[in-house]
């Protein structure tokens, strides 16, 4: 009988026999017309191990199969034909074979249980270098950058909704994302909001081309899309990109400049030789390189001109005024602590007189709009001292 026949994972499956017994996990379902199938229910199935199969059912087992077969229920499937998948494109699974539910096919309920979302989530860095094959649809998560409006375009004789954005991974890299129709429609809600607070996971999304850039977008109706999910790989995504996030927010306080650096990542790896993973709250198990820093301020200087329409800036390399430090004048581009500053010595601040002499045959051939570098005099601040 059905019920004695021994359980097998999707990895035993051979396309020679069709009595096969699985326990599995509806992960998503969608409706396909094609000119050769007329129109079937296309599902993506996991058992135990977390391995996928696609699996596939006419018209006339589209009801049954609704209704015994939900997202998110483990169910006990006995008998289904197991053929080979070819070479076509947008494959949900990277499984050599693929299922079809029959007649024949019984599905009852499971006591197994596990509400693992079987996320596989694809590296940005090899969607980008191509790495990852466009005929495999991937799953992605990313915060949601550069969001552009909803808009509604012709496409193929059709007005459809289209959207542009970004997603950015917790190391900083991106990848530019379109979607259509009512996937776009999902981001009609949240046009209006803080891109930081959006985080956008895509199931089964497509790899395509784009002016020459990798771009995501929906895989026809076979795609899922989730806004700020709550899953538990949602919530791990959103803490790494609060600890990793590495952006400079700049508070004016005067006409000199002067502002409060909330975060910079690159300081980080300058001062450590690397990027911590973890947000540290007792103060007191911090290096004491770091602590030294408490209560300070830091002072550098920018030259900025445009040379054959290129944006130039380079950094003083000298100290700025009277600056106590107990190593060696800092290479350009890092940062000078200032322990004290006498009052008489926050006077002007100019570029070096060597440096001005390059500038000079620089401006040589540049507009009158570029010719001058900066009329704002740089004041370095007093700091207080206890």
């Amino acid at each position: 009988m059905s019920n004695e026949r021994k359980m097998c994972l999707i990895k035993d499956l051979k396309p020679f026999r069709d009595e096969w017994r699985l326990t599995l996990k509806l992960l998503h379902s969608w409706k396909q017309t094609t000119s050769y199938g007329g129109d079937t229910l296309e599902c993506v199935l996991v058992d135990q191990t977390g391995a996928k199969i696609q699996a596939s059912c006419k018209r006339s087992q589209i009801t049954r199969v609704q209704r015994y077969l939900r997202v998110g229920e483990w169910k006990v499937i006995d008998t289904v034909k197991i053929t080979g998948v070819g070479v076509g494109q947008y494959r949900p699974t990277t499984q050599q074979y693929k299922m079809t539910i029959i007649g024949d096919t019984s599905i009852t309920p499971s006591d197994y249980r596990n509400d693992n979302h079987f996320l596989n989530l694809a590296n940005y860095e090899e969607i980008g270098n191509g790495k990852l094959k466009p005929h495999f649809l991937i799953d992605i998560m990313g915060q949601v950058t550069d969001l552009g409006p909803v808009a509604m375009v012709q496409a193929k004789g059709n007005d459809m909704k289209r959207v542009h954005f970004r997603l950015r991974d917790t190391s900083g890299h991106e990848v530019a994302c379109c979607l259509w129709g009512k996937y776009a429609e999902q981001f009609e809600s949240v046009e209006e909001a803080n891109d930081e607070s959006i985080i956008c996971l895509i199931r089964f999304a497509k790899i395509s081309e784009y002016r020459g850039e990798k771009q995501i977008t929906n895989a026809f109706d076979a795609s899922l899309v989730f806004l700020n999910p709550t899953m538990e790989e949602a919530i791990d995504f959103k803490q790494k990109l609060t600890v990793a996030r590495s952006f400079v927010q700049l508070k004016p306080l005067t006409q000199t400049g002067v502002g409060s650096i909330l975060g910079v990542r690159d300081t980080i790896y300058v001062l450590l030789g690397l990027v911590g993973n973890l947000l540290i709250e007792d103060p007191e198990i911090l290096p004491q390189p770091i602590r030294d820093l408490v209560g300070k301020s830091f002072c550098f200087g920018l030259a900025i001109s445009l040379v054959q329409s290129i944006l130039r800036i380079e950094s003083v390399s000298e100290p700025v005024s009277l600056i106590e430090t107990n190593s060696s004048t800092l290479s350009g581009g890092e940062l000078l602590a200032i322990d004290h500053i006498n009052e008489n010595s926050s006077e002007d601040v100019s570029t070096p007189s060597n440096k001005r002499k390059e500038d000079e045959c620089d401006q040589m051939d540049m507009t009158s709009t570029s010719k001058k570098l900066c009329t704002n005099i740089i004041k370095v601040e007093k700091t207080k001292t206890d």
